[in-house]
Order: C-alpha cells, then structure tokens, then sequence
C-alpha cells in the first residue's frame, strides 16, 4: 500500500511539471509593482522582428535581438518549448506559451531576459 501511494504521489508531482496548452491566455496588461507591464501582447501587424524555437533545439533564434522602444517582436514558440521572464531585467508580459505565435511590444528601452521554462535555455531583448 505504501508504494501506492508513492507512486500516486510521483504521478501528482510530474502532472504539475506539464506544459501549457496553446490555449492558455496570459494577461500581459495586469502586471505588479511599479504599474503596467512594459511587455503587453498585441495582433502582429508589419514587420516585427523574430524570435523562433523549433523542437529538437535548446536555442531561441536568434538568442538576442535589438530593437527600439514601441517595437514589437513575434515569437514562434514550439510544442516542448515556451517564453517565461528570466533573471532580472525582465518583465512579467515576457509570457509565449508552448505551440503559439504571438507579438509582443515593448514599450520601454532597457534588457528583457527570458528562458525556456522546460530546458532553461535563455533570450535577450535590448530595447534602445
């Protein structure tokens, strides 16, 4: 009986360590602190810059990207891979969940960090 319930216990923990769905909305205006989140989501129009992940790498591509205040970059996030904030600087809106395609403005100059929830690998975003 006790290993039963180790194993229900294991089954629980690495439920919790899943993924996201594509479905899953993050709320880039509602950010802490200071007010507003720099980062906010918007409808990709133009031509913003590209940040990609493509499954079988542990790389975003490219790993750093510069751009100015009001730009926006898309990232191409795949099914086993995701955009968090990183160490400092960064910003709570800095969010792409796995499998999705999603722009995202910055609106203030200053260094964004993000990671790749799943394997760690890391990004950059300079804004001038």
């Amino acid at each position: 009986m006790p290993r039963m319930k180790s194993f229900a216990l294991l089954a629980v923990v690495l439920a919790a360590c899943g993924g996201d769905d594509a479905t899953t909305k993050m709320d880039a205006g509602n950010g802490s602190g200071s007010g507003a989140n720099k980062v906010t989501t918007v409808t990709c129009s133009g031509t913003p810059k590209t940040v990609t992940v493509v499954d079988g790498t542990d790389a975003y591509m490219p790993m750093s990207t510069t751009i100015s205040a009001g730009d926006m970059v898309e990232f191409k996030t795949s099914v086993t891979h995701n955009v968090i904030p990183g160490l400092a600087p960064s910003d709570p809106g800095l969010m792409v969940g796995f499998s999705a395609d999603v722009c995202l403005k910055f609106s203030s100059a200053g260094t964004y960090n993000f990671i790749c929830q799943n394997h760690g690998f890391k990004g950059t975003i300079v804004v001038n």
